[in-house]
């Protein structure tokens, strides 16, 4: 058991190189950014990050509020990793809590409404904000996505411009293209020319500095600036784009908000449910009609609509 360990920190780092030994990097990464995340969301909300200080009200809180829009999948996940991390100090608190994880059935707290929607483009944002929020909302990516685009992937000079988008799986993941949205070049071009705007800066403090050749990269340090891209499930992303958004705007909304609300707005404009499906990266339309959901509005529609074609095709006496 691990004692003498002064900061929250140190502690994760001690638990991962006891506790990982001969695991894969990735499988250590991973929950190293788990507790991270964790460790911040604790602190941000004024309870003690120190493992052997996490109590039943600091796991509640994040059962409760930090980890709820999350998929219940990956709320375990975050669960599993801190209490193994806060066991491996001696902290036995998990042993009294009594919690079940609800079934994953997100209704419409998935989705921005349209005036959220409208709100979050017409908002003022960086051009970090800007891009990354376009990527989402309005051409359906993942947020490890956005992270892997590399400057390769753009093909704006085409007559029917498109972006190469790797997806999920193993190994470089499973490609797909997205068509340019009307607004995409405009958003780009403003990107393109504050990523520009960095790489001088940096290059300029540090010669020998080397483009990653991502997309999106950070911007840090104004004293000794520096730069590199964003690591995928890092929670960096969401710290320069999204957190900062919802404080600004009043709303709460995550990554997969964004993304559905894509699928939505494609479903609700009469796009076929097999083009929504390439879009989004889905491996049938089934994923897609579950990932954007179907809820009473919609079959309110549909009745209308139903209404509407008998009408037209019923005699007036089958009809009335």
């Amino acid at each position: 058991m691990a004692n003498n360990t002064r900061t929250p920190e140190s502690c994760i780092y001690e638990f991962l190189n006891k506790e990982f030994i001969g695991s894969k990097k990735y499988t250590m990464d991973k929950c190293r950014w788990s507790l991270f995340r964790t460790k911040k969301r604790l602190e941000d909300a004024g309870y003690d990050a120190m493992p052997k200080n996490i109590d039943v009200d600091a796991f509640m809180y994040l059962l409760t509020e930090a980890w709820t829009d999350y998929a219940v999948s990956y709320q375990e996940s975050e669960f599993e990793y801190l209490k193994r991390y806060v066991k491996f100090f001696g902290n036995k608190v998990i042993d009294s809590l009594k919690y079940e994880f609800p079934q994953d059935m997100r209704v419409n707290v998935d989705w921005l409404t349209d005036e959220q929607y409208e709100i979050l483009l017409n908002c003022p944002k960086t051009p970090l904000q800007d891009i990354v929020i376009h990527l989402e909302l309005c051409m359906g990516f993942r947020n490890a996505e956005c992270c892997r685009l590399i400057l390769d992937d753009i093909h704006a000079g085409e007559m029917k411009p498109y972006l190469n988008v790797r997806g999920k799986g193993r190994g470089n993941g499973k490609y797909r293209t997205v068509r340019f949205h009307y607004k995409t070049k405009a958003i780009l071009d403003r990107w393109l020319e504050q990523r520009a705007r960095i790489v001088t800066k940096v290059r300029a403090a540090n010669p020998n500095w080397q483009d990653p050749g991502t997309l999106l990269i950070t911007d840090q340090y104004k004293n000794k600036p520096d730069a590199h891209e964003f690591a995928e499930h890092s929670g960096s992303l969401d710290d320069d784009v999204i957190i900062p958004l919802r404080e600004q705007l009043g709303f709460h909304f995550a990554n997969h908000t964004l993304r559905r609300t894509f699928g939505r707005r494609l479903f609700h404009a009469k796009v076929p449910i097999e083009t929504i499906s390439k879009f989004l990266g889905h491996e049938s339309t089934i994923e897609t009609l579950k990932y954007i959901g179907v809820n009473l509005d919609d079959m309110d529609e549909g009745m209308n609509l139903l209404e509407q074609y008998d009408r037209k095709t019923l005699s007036n006496k089958e009809s009335k």
